[in-house]
């Protein structure tokens, strides 16, 4: 059986893609990758990642966002046009955004401002968040409780994914709860990485996604390569045996997870 998977995490406006976007995602079709959100980090990819969208129809969907590691820029003056991006009806959400405890690349403070004026965007246009919690798992609860329940007053039927979700079962709880989704990626397929392994077989069947993060992280098999959607089947191929079902059972189940999310946003945005 063919599989039918939606990888939820792409960076398809990153440099090390360049301009083999239509091979990668001839590549990613050959394999059954059926959708892909090709998501933003700054201004230009977020711009990029439109386009993409518009280009590429219903198999590519765009998210736009600025990425904590941006905090520290002027990024005030980026949010007019984000907002404007925001309302394209090939966006289905706002991301990256986050916060990450784990480069220190910008000063917390200023990352949880920009998470703050993001997740205002967010409400303010109806789709969900696709979120970087890279050792601030716990970190940034506080704020995403605080949006969950207002995306649940405003009628969002998902208030957002935490992507490559990096802590444990315990840590995954509260956001579960929240009604985020939690999303794999490749390193649940290294070889020690049993926490995610753990995460990703005791997770809710409602709240699993999986994604790539390409061009980074690629699977095991993959490991010093460039990262793209094709090799989402390798990571649904260990969700799978981790959860004891099969690949199929995997993609069909993650696919649906992603589209209810997305898919309501997408026809939020034409009313």
């Amino acid at each position: 059986m063919t599989l039918r998977l939606f990888d939820t995490h792409a960076h398809l406006a990153d440099p090390k893609i360049g301009d083999d976007v239509a091979d990668v995602l001839a590549r990613a079709e050959g394999a059954g990758v059926v959708e892909v959100l090709a998501l933003g980090y700054d201004l230009p990819s977020s711009e990029r990642s439109v386009e993409l969208a518009q280009m590429f129809g219903g198999r590519v969907l765009a998210a736009v966002g600025l990425h904590p590691h941006e905090a520290d820029s002027d990024w005030q003056q980026c949010l007019p046009r984000l907002r404007e991006l925001a309302a394209a009806p090939e966006v289905v959400a706002i991301g990256e955004v986050g916060l990450d405890a784990y480069r220190g690349w910008s000063s917390e403070a200023n990352q949880r401002r920009l998470l703050e004026a993001q997740l205002d965007l967010a409400l303010a246009v109806r789709k969900p968040v696709c979120v970087h919690s890279r050792a601030a798992e716990d970190a940034a609860l506080a704020p995403l409780t605080e949006f969950a329940r207002a995306a649940a007053r405003a009628g969002m039927a998902v208030p957002g994914v935490m992507h490559c979700f990096g802590g444990t079962l315990e840590q995954a709880q509260p956001y579960i709860e929240l009604g985020f989704l939690v999303s794999i990626a490749g390193p649940i397929t290294y070889p020690k990485n049993d926490v995610t392994r753990q995460l990703a077989a005791a997770l809710p069947a409602r709240s699993l996604v999986i994604e790539t993060d390409t061009p980074y992280l690629p699977p095991q098999s993959m490991r010093g390569k460039r990262n793209e959607p094709a090799y989402i089947v390798e990571t649904a191929r260990a969700v799978a045996a981790a959860r004891g079902v099969s690949a199929e059972e995997i993609a069909s189940l993650t696919t649906e997870n992603a589209r209810r999310a997305f898919a309501r946003a997408a026809r939020q945005a034409v009313r």
